[in-house]
């Protein structure tokens, strides 16, 4: 496997509430993790950095073989954890997190959502597939059929969360498993990202550029080109055979 990453600030916000994480094991299990926190102040912030801790700390000590289950008790953990610290902190009061993460295991990972950060996956530069839904207002309008695909694009509450993580003592974590290849690309990325760069944009940056860390920069460099009004944070992973990973590292 190649990992890159990269997370900026934006052209507009002075506090970057993105975190991501990615843990990366020779001949075992990777993990990915992009968060988007969200509250007053430094709330966002502090919420997005202990989600991201949790969970890393609970796939690193918990085993089982299940990896559905690990994934969603990590990002449950997270929760608790997140809610705890917003109910007994005043200047936390509120805050939350999107979290969307990967738990790879050579030709098969899973994938756990909370929010509207999204995961796509790129296959064999023939088309880019969504892997998560959005958990938002506005996804939720498209998917009754009360707007259109366009009219959520430019929607005034197109950023209105249905669920996020650690705003509530429980909640609703969106699990799903995918297979991959290789030459795969599986991209993680926060709202940033895609509220500026459209998933036409994304799909020709990932095909044209042959370099994982430079796709991942022109992804954010586009946002940025775009507007760049919010925290964009961008995670990709190539799934590579031994001789194409000897070469790209």
């Amino acid at each position: 496997m190649q990992f890159a990453a990269a997370s900026h600030v934006g052209l507009v916000r002075k506090v970057n509430q993105d975190g991501y994480v990615i843990q990366q094991e020779s001949g075992k299990e990777h993990f990915v993790c992009v968060a988007d926190g969200m509250g007053g102040h430094v709330a966002g912030e502090v919420a997005s950095a202990l989600a991201l801790k949790i969970i890393q700390e609970t796939l690193q000590t918990t085993v089982a073989d299940d990896p559905e289950s690990r994934i969603r008790t990590a990002v449950l953990r997270a929760n608790e954890q997140v809610y705890e610290q917003s109910a007994h902190t005043d200047m936390y009061a509120g805050m939350g997190t999107t979290i969307v993460t990967a738990l790879i295991h050579g030709e098969s990972m899973w994938i756990a959502h909370v929010g509207d950060s999204r995961a796509y996956l790129l296959r064999g530069n023939e088309e880019l597939l969504q892997l998560t839904e959005d958990h938002s207002l506005v996804n939720e309008l498209v998917r009754r059929g009360q707007i259109g695909p366009q009219e959520a694009v430019h929607h005034p509450q197109r950023h209105m969360l249905t669920r996020a993580l650690g705003t509530l003592p429980n909640v609703s974590v969106e699990c799903r498993n995918v297979s991959w290849g290789s030459g795969d690309v599986l991209l993680i990325c926060s709202d940033g990202l895609t509220t500026h760069v459209s998933d036409e944009q994304i799909y020709n940056i990932l095909i044209t550029v042959s370099d994982l860390q430079t796709k991942v920069d022109q992804l954010i460099q586009a946002a940025l080109d775009n507007g760049g009004h919010d925290n964009v944070t961008v995670v990709a992973v190539l799934h590579a055979d031994r001789l194409e990973q000897e070469v790209y590292e």
